[in-house]
């Protein structure tokens, strides 16, 4: 699997991942979603491993000198993680991920990042935390599928050639529908590619519920 990097992102328009290891260029957009090659996904069987692990170095580094002084700033620094849908009695956040119209009309899947924002009150970082394919269905709706292999967590890829969805860990494939395929070999995995609820908004953005879930379970059990 790839290593994981922390990324700066900036506003770009949902487009059709180039395959092989072509890197995927960005374009300019009002849309929230950044495009990447499978290479530049955070991977792994939690999403946010590569995040905590760089909130561990960054607390290591600081030293109590400097935490004894942040408690004397009078304005007090609230960190959180904020969204377009705020988190009301455990539901589940929503991300914005690009602009339903940049989705092309033939069906073809495109790979768009999910990014989330961490203010501490003067500052504010966009991380990458994830990833998903959407693709249009219809003229007003459209399927989006996790990128996370449900056998061991590896990153799915899209080959546009063959028009499939492989994860390169196992040889597993799968249909546009993130339908299991038994192509060569036996598909190692126990579930179909996860689906993800999302919906478009009166802006007509695209707005998604990204969650994890559980790896090698024939169950859809989030983590």
């Amino acid at each position: 699997m790839s290593n994981s990097k922390d990324q700066k992102v900036q506003s770009s328009e949902i487009q059709t991942p180039e395959t092989g290891n072509d890197a995927v260029e960005e374009k300019k957009s009002s849309g929230c979603g950044t495009i990447h090659s499978v290479d530049d996904l955070p991977t792994g069987r939690r999403c946010f491993i590569a995040q905590a692990s760089a909130a561990v170095l960054a607390a290591v580094a600081v030293s109590p000198a400097v935490i004894a002084a942040a408690g004397t700033v009078l304005t007090p620094i609230k960190k959180h993680f904020g969204s377009i849908k705020k988190e009301v009695g455990g539901a589940v956040k929503e991300y914005p991920v690009g602009n339903f119209a940049d989705l092309p009309q033939d069906g073809t899947p495109v790979l768009v990042s999910i990014r989330d924002e961490l203010v501490d009150g003067w500052s504010k970082e966009i991380n990458v935390v994830g990833a998903i394919f959407a693709r249009r269905t219809g003229e007003n709706s459209m399927k989006v599928l996790h990128t996370m292999c449900p056998h061991m967590g590896s990153t799915v890829g899209f080959k546009e050639a063959e028009t499939l969805f492989f994860c390169p860990s196992h040889s597993a494939y799968f249909d546009l529908d993130g339908k299991r395929l038994d192509k060569g070999a036996k598909n190692p995995c126990k579930r179909d590619m996860d689906e993800l609820e999302a919906r478009i908004g009166e802006d007509g953005m695209i707005y998604v519920q990204y969650l994890c879930f559980k790896s090698d379970s024939p169950e859809k059990i989030p983590v």
